[in-house]
């Protein structure tokens, strides 16, 4: 089976057809790493029973707080989708799955999920962020 990832300076290409098996790390694809922080992925086909979708794996390898956010776009045939992520990571954290906003089923009506793109990313050093007294969660 052949692979294809495509790294350009703003984008990056996967085709839906390199489907990869699930047995752990090994499953996860490096993207890139940009400014400490390396970016993985998973494309599981028909990840509801119907649709397919993408996991994205966030790996801040820097010993201090970043921010991070990009554009993901999903393309087929009849169309494309955009999403958009960002957060903030303590060091040395990793962020992947839905509860991180980082899992897409970007397609409700089977459609074939032909490319993924990503765009806009940046990642930058943050202070550490301190709880406020003033919130009901954890606020930064």
């Amino acid at each position: 089976m052949l692979r294809a990832v495509i790294i350009c300076v703003s984008i990056f290409i996967v085709h839906s057809g390199l489907a990869q098996q699930f047995a752990g790390e090994e499953a996860w694809k490096e993207i890139f790493v940009h400014q400490g922080v390396r970016f993985l992925y998973i494309f599981y086909p028909k990840a509801d029973a119907l649709n397919d979708g993408v996991v994205v794996m966030l790996q801040n390898q820097n010993d201090y707080h970043v921010h991070y956010r990009f554009t993901i776009v999903f393309e087929s045939p009849e169309g494309t989708e955009t999403e958009d992520a960002s957060g903030i990571m303590g060091p040395k954290e990793t962020k992947t799955g839905d509860s991180d906003g980082l899992f897409w089923i970007p397609f409700d009506d089977q459609r074939s999920l032909g490319a993924i793109r990503m765009r806009k990313y940046k990642v930058t050093q943050v202070e550490s962020p301190t709880p406020s007294t003033n919130c009901d969660s954890v606020c930064i």
